[in-house]
């Protein structure tokens, strides 16, 4: 595999990232599923209103639209998930971070 690699002008390691790029990194990802959190929340009102509209008249289009309602909801359950995952990662990284910092400046002062 790695003669592949190096034929088509692949590197065997990528660049390394920075703790503060990958604290960037997951603040922007946190941002666009809080953005996204927002549009299903709006969605799922809109397909409830869609269902209590049609529950008497048309029951399978009240039907539909609670289906998709339920899928939005789902949807909307499993960024909750990646949005604590993400949380904790960030937090955990700043924390690594901080520590760098004093440890650091600890080595430093003891010189």
């Amino acid at each position: 595999m790695s003669f592949l690699n190096k034929m088509f002008g692949r590197s065997d390691k990528a660049a390394p990232v920075s703790t503060g790029e990958a604290i960037q990194k997951l603040r922007e990802t946190e941002e666009m599923l809080n953005k996204k959190q927002d549009f299903l929340e709006k969605k799922i009102d809109v397909e409830m209103a869609a269902a209590r509209k049609n529950a008497k008249t048309n029951k399978r289009a009240a039907l539909q639209a609670l289906k998709r309602k339920k899928r939005y909801e789902k949807n909307l359950q499993q960024i909750d998930g990646t949005l604590s995952t993400i949380e904790m990662q960030r937090e955990a990284l700043e924390s690594a971070n901080t520590n760098t910092a004093v440890l650091t400046t600890m080595n430093d002062a003891a010189k």
